[in-house]
């Protein structure tokens, strides 16, 4: 398979957008877990104001949106659920 790249960003308590090369949207998103998720986090979160006392990941994935890299329009971009599932799609019409 041939290896693209995709801008995953992953909707935790806060977002991060991960540069990642893979096959498809799956394994985009499963590259995207192991960086922000290593050992190490590899985002710090440092709290700048003095009545803050700790800042951390919530440890939980509520989305995610896979961009491509060479989707200019971004017409192939999909929402997921945290279990990799694709989103509903919202029927704006019905609104």
């Amino acid at each position: 398979m041939t290896m693209r790249r995709h801008y995953v960003h992953v909707y935790a308590t806060i977002r991060i957008k991960v540069a990642v090369d893979a096959p498809d949207h799956r394994a985009a998103m499963q590259a995207a877990d192991a960086v922000v998720f290593a050992e190490r986090h590899s985002v710090g979160l440092i709290p700048v104001h003095s009545a803050v006392i700790d800042a951390d990941y919530a440890e939980e994935v509520t989305e995610y949106l896979v961009d491509e890299a060479d989707d200019p329009t971004f017409a192939r971009s999909r929402a997921y659920g945290p279990d990799y599932a694709p989103a509903r799609a919202i029927d704006r019409r019905a609104a």
